[in-house]
């Protein structure tokens, strides 16, 4: 599946119909250069899952990671800064069963550990535009084909 969005706002609203198809143990890779729009999506899952709105929703380069407590809590990575052994040490398999985890900078990692996660990819159409492709893998397979008729997404299709 693959939307165009023509600015900021419609990268949100991907991300907040995206937090009524998620549950705990969920896994989204987010692939894309800087400036994308993979926090901005993130920022929309988080508000779809009801983050507190008084906390601000940012990427955590330097952290590492970020946990947001919402109806599911979003731990969300970032792994610009590390290399794959780096990676290796996080342990993330752990933190799959009560969270969805959000993995900025995906293409780090040197093996997928999970068999049900959703890819998303990011690029320029132009200075505001990006054109966001998803791939499910497992039952996140057949969770595109419902997001694809959601009412939500309908007019960005």
């Amino acid at each position: 599946m693959e939307i165009i969005t023509k600015n900021p706002e419609e990268t949100k609203k991907i991300g907040r119909t995206l937090a009524k198809y998620v549950k705990p143990g969920d896994v989204i890779l987010l692939y894309g250069a800087l400036g994308t729009g993979k926090t901005t999506l993130i920022q929309g899952l988080a508000e779809g899952l009801e983050v507190n709105p008084d906390i601000y929703v940012t990427s955590p380069t330097f952290a590492i990671v970020n946990l947001y407590e919402g109806k599911i809590p979003i731990l969300h990575l970032d792994l610009y800064r590390l290399e794959s052994e780096d990676i290796e040490e996080l342990g993330l398999w752990e933190y799959v069963s009560n969270s969805v985890i959000v993995i900025e900078w995906a293409d780090r990692l040197s093996r997928i550990y999970w068999e049900d996660f959703l890819e998303i990819h990011m690029d320029y159409l132009n200075r505001q535009g990006r054109v966001i492709s998803f791939v499910g893998y497992g039952e996140w397979s057949e969770l595109l084909k419902a997001l694809g008729k959601d009412e939500e997404l309908a007019l960005l299709l």
